[in-house]
């Protein structure tokens, strides 16, 4: 199966559907996943990208509703008085001021219609500013959706590593064993020494003990996997992939000017930079005078239904001419508030721009590291052979063969694991630089 290969039913990934049959019908049956189902179920059951979601869902909303302030505002009251001192007249809506029923009862009924003309761009401010909030949410979707992907990478690589290191410890206990049958066949033949059985019963010991330490890892590095993408895995559960050497060039200058222009760390503060000025624009517009209007009519009566009645178009005008300095200060401070983000971003590039030097390095020696290790899998494998050669004849000695086969170990166990770090080191840089951006 193609690590990059993912089949679906509808809604439901064919895995599933393939897990629920095998684990239920086939006694023993297990599950392997690949890298995409992977990923796919991490992002769909993710804690962290669902509360993001939940975040861009709320700053939508306020999106919406800071519409509000440009609209006309309708309004309808009603209220009921019953006088306790000395009669006075009811009603100045009636053509007689002395009411002549004597009551003590009003009713008043009131509608109105008020619609704020000018307010300085105090509302534009807020929606503006709103918007700015929706979109630097968005844009940290776009991040934790990028630190869910890493970490699920980081973890099946991780596990794939640990897999092969696994398979690579089962032979060499193969060939530990085949020594020590070889030494022990030559020492009951009286040509092998008691000391050199010895020898090879220990590192026997040894490579089962290096064997069972690399399942545990693996079993480790499994439920790694199994937390993050969070969907209930039966088990026995395996990862199923293969490790090659990556094939990336990386190119810092490229990567690096594409990355300061798209990565969502940046252009989630600079949509904080947007909302910050236009908290300061709002902060301004407390220097301007407000203008409203208003279509209103009143009823008041001593009746349930009133019919005193009286209609008014207003036009309003507001300007503090003095109300302390916060208008000012509040000015300042806003603008502090402005100039503090711009060198957040400032160190935001700064800090990009050095993550991606470091990044290449680090992938650099990684794919470096796979090539050399790979050489010295040949030269040991070739040491190793050589010296069976000879001990089979009776030339060589047990000290060396067991400690070839040791390096030969050794050799293979770096090369895998070289070869996952690789790997983790380009999804790190991927990252890094947002070069998934590209295929989202």
């Amino acid at each position: 199966m193609n690590l990059r290969t993912m089949c679906s039913t509808g809604h439901v990934p064919l895995w599933r559907v393939v897990c629920f049959f095998l684990i239920f019908l086939v006694p023993g049956a297990g599950l392997c996943i690949t890298l995409d189902d992977a990923i796919r179920n991490g992002l769909g059951e993710s804690y962290v990208v669902k509360e993001q979601e939940e975040f861009v869902k709320r700053s939508r909303f306020s999106y919406i509703s800071s519409i509000d302030p440009f609209l006309p505002q309708a309004q309808i009251g009603s209220s009921y008085i019953r006088t306790i001192s000395p009669m006075t007249p009811i009603s100045t809506y009636t053509g007689n001021l002395r009411d002549t029923s004597d009551s003590r009862d009003a009713f008043t009924f009131t509608g109105s219609i008020s619609w704020r003309v000018f307010d300085g761009g105090e509302r534009w401010a807020k929606r503006k500013g709103a918007f700015s909030v929706w979109e630097r949410e968005k844009e940290r979707f776009k991040s934790v959706r990028e630190d869910v992907i890493f970490n699920i990478q980081s973890a099946f690589y991780v596990a794939l590593g640990a897999k092969s290191i696994v398979a690579k410890r089962q032979e060499a206990l193969k060939a530990t064993e085949k020594i020590y049958n070889l030494t022990r066949g030559r020492y009951e033949e009286g040509v092998a020494k008691k000391s050199e059985l010895l020898q090879a019963e220990v590192r026997l010991l040894n490579t089962r003990i290096d064997l069972q330490r690399a399942r545990k890892e693996y079993e480790k590095s499994l439920e790694s996997v199994r937390s993050l993408i969070i969907v209930p895995v039966p088990d026995p559960f395996d990862v199923e992939g293969s490790l090659s050497v990556p094939s990336f060039t990386a190119d810092y200058s490229s990567l690096n000017e594409r990355a300061l222009t798209t990565k969502p760390e940046i252009i989630t503060q600079q949509k904080e930079i947007d909302r910050l000025m236009t908290v300061y624009d709002e902060k301004k517009s407390a220097w301007y005078p407000r203008i409203d209007t208003t279509l209103q009519q009143t009823r008041q009566d001593s009746r349930f239904f009133p019919d005193g009645r009286t209609d008014a178009f207003m036009v309003s005008f507001s300007f503090p001419l003095f109300d302390g300095v916060g208008r000012y200060y509040n000015m300042q401070g806003a603008m502090s508030d402005v100039n503090a983000a711009r060198q957040r971003l400032a160190e935001t590039r700064r800090a990009t721009s050095l993550d991606i030097a470091r990044a290449v390095k680090d992938y650099e020696l990684s794919v470096a590291d796979v090539k050399m290790y790979g050489e010295l899998v040949r030269e040991a494998t070739s040491n190793f052979n050589q010296l069976y050669g000879e001990y089979i004849e009776g030339k060589g000695d047990i000290l060396n063969l067991l400690q070839s086969e040791k390096d030969l170990a050794s050799a293979n166990e770096n090369l895998v694991s070289s070869l996952a770090k690789a790997q983790v080191s380009l999804a790190y840089l991927e990252k890094a630089a947002y070069l998934r951006g590209e295929r989202q």
